[in-house]
């Protein structure tokens, strides 16, 4: 695996995957949390204690400054995916094809 930073603000690092593919999978079906609205700090602070997607966005607002589309490019990407389903699929993919 790579180390944190090798890939920037464009790609999830290694290391990164397996929170946001397994917490992508804890979101499959969800009936108020969209793709849409995880960058939004009510959303992820209220639910970071229960989805490990949002517990790594509200760690990443916490480490990082600035706006979240720069300096988390891809997650902010894939806030415009329509569903859960589609993010962990992709998240998938990417997951075989880097790792």
């Amino acid at each position: 695996m790579e180390p944190a930073g090798s890939h920037g603000v464009w790609s999830l690092d290694d290391y990164q995957f397996v929170p946001f593919l397994w917490g992508s999978s804890q979101l499959l079906d969800h009936k108020r949390i969209h793709p849409k609205s995880f960058p939004k700090p009510e959303v992820y602070e209220y639910f970071a204690k229960d989805y490990m997607f949002l517990g790594c966005v509200k760690f990443i607002n916490q480490v990082k400054t600035g706006p979240f589309a720069e300096h988390s490019n891809q997650l902010w990407n894939i806030s415009g995916v329509p569903h859960w389903h589609k993010v962990n699929s992709g998240l998938v993919k990417m997951y075989k094809a880097e790792c």
